[in-house]
Parts: C-alpha cells; structure tokens; sequence
C-alpha cells in the first residue's frame, strides 16, 4: 500500500519517494508545479478520404498508451542535493514489468496507473549553489486507465439452472424456451467514468462453469471438469484463461464473448452443470 497522506501527492511503488508532500525541516523535497499526462490518453486515430466527395472519416475508438510527466523543483532544505537526486534517479529508473504510480485527488482519494518509468531528469543551473534545481519525473503507461486503489473483492456460489421448454411431440406454433440460471448472485460498483476489466476466479469442484453478466446479457461459457482445489483464472483485460493460473485452457470457452465491467452496477451470477465450486470477482473501478 502507498503511504501517501495529504491530497495532490505522488509516489511511484508501494515506499517510493513521496513528491508535493508537506515539508520537513532538515530533509530535501519536491514541489511539483505541472502534471502531464492525466488527462485523456492519446486516441489512436484512423482517417479517410470521401471518394469524389468533400469530407473524410476517423476512427478513434480506443486508446493509446500515455505519456505522463511530472514536473517540479528540489529543495536540498540545507542537506546533500546530490545524494538526495542519486535517491529520485534509483526510485524513477526502468524497469522490465509495470509498477503503480499513485496519486491523491483534492479530496484525497487515491488513485493509480500501472507504469514503467523511464527516468528523472534535471540540469545543472545557477540555483544548483543555492540547493535548488528543476526536475522532470517520466513515465509511460501502457494501459491507459487510472484505477482507483480499492480492489473490490466478491466470492459467490454456484446459482441453480432452471429449463424453461416444452417437450416433443406438441402442436406448433410455440416459442421455444431456454435456461435461465436462479439464485445468488451480486452486485458490483464500478463508479469510474470507463469499463473496467476483472479478474475471475472459479474455485473447483465445478464442471462446465458459466459466468453471467446480467447487466447486458452475455454469458461466458467453459466446457472443463475443474477438481477440487484446482482453479480457473479468467482475465477479461487480457482475454486470458488459465488453469492453477498457468495451464493456457482458453479452448474451453464456448463462447468467447468478453465483456467487462461498465460504469454504474453490474449484476453476476456464477452457474454449473454441477459442483460445489464459487467464484470470485477482483475488480476496481477505472477512469479515463
């Protein structure tokens, strides 16, 4: 967990170098004075030309990566600047796999990108004699959403299956009936301004597990027997499906319908042609 305090602070990892905090006597400091990079990610655009008629077209349905900078200045506050900067380029320096970069809103609510950073940069200037220089923090982020730091975590149980039919032979002409899975089920809050993506989990014994979004009506279907014990990790931002979380069992779908979760509620229910398995839901909500 981040140990940010006060509103409008950062910190990359979980004991980063905390930036914009309150200040301490006798320890140097950042004061940050511009943010780029938190507003809409970039859209990847697509454009056309109309043939033989003025006018063209654009596609720009989804996102790009971000670029975010940071940009403040050192206070040395009468201690080491170089060693203090040695500290700020060890913390913002590349990594091979993302790591959370935290931030507080005005109502200090934190929130998060996941990032690879790409380093800290500064010039050596006149008020470098006074313990004082310009610093610019880099990062890129991948994924282009800002998640919110509480991860919403739900286990269910098994929901009953009830056929709603007719039997042959009868007279025609009759709509024909389906299944409709019964029971326990829950509601999760996405209260972000985009869909956000979850991690699913179903726990065995189970075989032939279904998970139900109610909301908008999509079932992710799975022909698989999964034991006592074993799991199946279901990643709807990577569109991934792992057995124990390793074994690829992606072939199991049915019907490979991913969804995520949009802003507002979102009902789901977990069925099975039988087993006493559950499933739980890892989720948080996301902004643009």
């Amino acid at each position: 967990m981040p140990s940010l305090v006060n509103p409008l602070t950062f910190q990359l990892y979980d004991n980063g170098v905390i930036l914009n905090d309150d200040t301490v006597i006798s320890r140097p400091f950042v004061d940050i004075n511009a943010v780029h990079g938190l507003d809409n990610a970039p859209y990847r655009e697509t454009r056309r030309d109309h043939e033989g008629v003025d006018g063209g077209f654009i596609d720009a349905e989804f996102e790009t990566g971000r670029e975010i900078q940071l940009e403040g200045t050192v206070y040395s506050n009468g201690t080491s600047l170089e060693a203090f900067l040695d500290n700020l380029k060890s913390n913002f320096a590349p990594v091979r796999e993302v790591v959370p970069f935290y931030f507080t809103t005005e109502s200090n609510e934190i929130r998060f990108l996941n990032v690879k950073p790409t380093g800290c940069n500064y010039d050596w200037e006149l008020a470098r004699r006074l313990g004082i220089t310009d610093v610019k923090f880099n990062m890129f982020a991948e994924d282009p959403r800002i998640y919110s730091n509480t991860l919403t975590s739900q286990t269910m149980d098994i929901s009953t299956i009830n056929t709603n039919g007719f039997s042959f032979n009868i007279a025609f002409n009759l709509s024909f009936g389906g299944s409709s899975a019964i029971g326990s089920g829950q509601f999760f809050l996405n209260a972000g301004n985009r869909p956000t993506p979850a991690v699913m989990t179903i726990l065995g014994p189970v075989t032939n597990p279904t998970i139900i979004n109610d909301t908008i009506g999509i079932s992710l279907v799975f022909l698989i027997d999964i034991a006592a014990s074993e799991t199946l990790v279901i990643d709807l931002a990577n569109h991934t499906v792992r057995l124990n979380g390793i074994t690829n069992r992606r072939n199991t779908m049915l019907s490979p319908t991913w969804f995520m979760f949009d802003p507002g509620y979102t009902f789901i229910r977990f069925a099975a042609a039988s087993g006493s398995g559950t499933l739980t839901v890892n989720m948080r909500s996301a902004w643009r």
